[in-house]
């Protein structure tokens, strides 16, 4: 910690048992606040405001930064109380005090850490687009966003839907080609060819069986393929609605492999969706037996992006713009249609997409978002902090690049 601007109120007094004075930097409240938490020492405020210089706040005296230099550096300790203390750090840094030795922020100030770590946040995230137009530069494919920048490249074109990291691979669905296998520098290695009409979404990858888990909407399936020879495995239907009418009935479109056990995203557990019913949720297969088991979460509004982070599963109640998992709990909203998940440590980073459905959701919702990116989320301080990628208006998962 001893680098460190932001201290406990614990490290900080350990620290002034060695120093005979303090001086506040910012005449504020948190001057008050703060010495009510301090072990007794003399003090005084310096303020970069000439109205305040010369003044007395709470009957301490306000004078100029240039009032620390006549001090014994050796014997005092600076706290700053202002919310400006990126400006005051240059400040002390030019007048050749050390952070975290001979300063830091008020310990009142802690919060703004988490503000901070969120803001310099530094990885590339993956983003998959299903946009139906696609050029060079903007539409359908696949986007690197470099954070904290927000500097964006496009690596390929196409209707994009799932991504997963395979192997050594990247195995993405392309609606118009299949499922194509890229390599780390994001060059189509190979392609794996679909059934027609399956409308391919969501692909999820099987280590163990070495094998790709796609949810096909178009036939009420998920479908298993082997990622060495290409076959398909297996056909896995939701229900026997599809071998009647040939119609996505039920709409699955995002799963995820846990020992053998398969756990997909659905719009509706009835096969009613198209005609309004939304009774979606997540339902859990039996790999073994091939069976439904569940549901697992229902009561769900067009639900994507079950995954497992942590030691838990999680999913995106993508219309009502919710994180949840598992236990019902909801970690944050946002104002879009929500669909891609992924975590690094602290974060989640979440999908946005502009609101396919705001007139379904207006009678839900106080702000429905027209913009298109992704959140990086602290679900610790709530804060999140959105990048906009204007170059497309849906995205459909995304992950953090390795």
């Amino acid at each position: 910690m001893a680098s460190s601007k932001w201290k406990s109120f614990g490290e900080l007094n350990e620290l002034l048992v060695q120093k005979d004075k303090v001086i506040f930097w910012g005449a504020s409240n948190w001057v008050e606040q703060t010495l009510d938490q301090l072990l007794p020492k003399d003090h005084f405020i310096v303020d970069n405001s000439k109205l305040n210089q010369g003044a007395d706040y709470m009957g301490i005296d306000v004078v100029a930064p240039s009032s620390i230099l006549q001090e014994d550096k050796k014997r005092i300790f600076i706290i700053i109380t202002t919310s400006n203390y990126m400006s005051v750090i240059d400040e002390l840094t030019e007048m050749g005090f050390v952070m975290g030795e001979d300063y830091c922020c008020s310990p009142l100030l802690n919060e703004r850490r988490n503000r901070d770590d969120l803001k310099n946040y530094t990885t590339n995230i993956i983003l998959s687009s299903p946009v139906h137009y696609a050029d060079e530069k903007a539409g359908g494919g696949l986007y690197r966003c470099a954070l904290p920048s927000g500097d964006i490249t496009k690596l390929v074109s196409g209707k994009g839907r799932g991504l997963t990291k395979a192997g050594d691979l990247y195995a993405w669905i392309d609606m118009l080609k299949g499922i194509v296998l890229l390599d780390n520098n994001w060059q189509e290695v190979d392609v794996i060819e679909l059934d027609q009409n399956s409308e391919p979404h969501g692909i999820c990858y099987c280590k163990n069986r070495e094998a790709l888990y796609v949810a096909q909407p178009g036939r009420d399936s998920v479908a298993v393929y082997d990622i060495k020879t290409k076959k398909k495995l297996t056909e896995l239907f939701i229900s026997n609605k599809w071998a009647g009418n040939k119609k996505d009935n039920h709409h699955v479109n995002d799963l995820y492999v846990l020992g053998d056990s398969l756990f997909v995203s659905l719009f509706s557990f009835s096969g009613n969706w198209a005609n309004e019913a939304y009774d979606g949720g997540v339902i859990e297969i039996d790999l073994k037996t091939e069976s439904i088991i569940g549901p697992v979460v229902s009561n769900l509004w067009m639900p994507h992006s079950v995954k497992r982070i942590e030691g838990k599963l999680f999913y995106l109640d993508s219309m009502r713009g919710a994180l949840k998992t598992m236990n019902w709990s909801s970690l944050g909203v946002f104002p879009n249609f929500v669909r891609g998940l992924a975590k690094d440590n602290q974060y989640f980073v979440i999908g946005a997409s502009e609101h396919r459905y705001p007139e379904k959701i207006k009678n839900d919702s106080m702000n429905i978002s027209l913009n298109s990116g992704f959140y990086v989320f602290d679900p610790d301080s709530k804060m999140s902090n959105f990048f906009s990628v204007p170059q497309i208006n849906s995205v459909h998962d995304l992950l953090i690049e390795q």
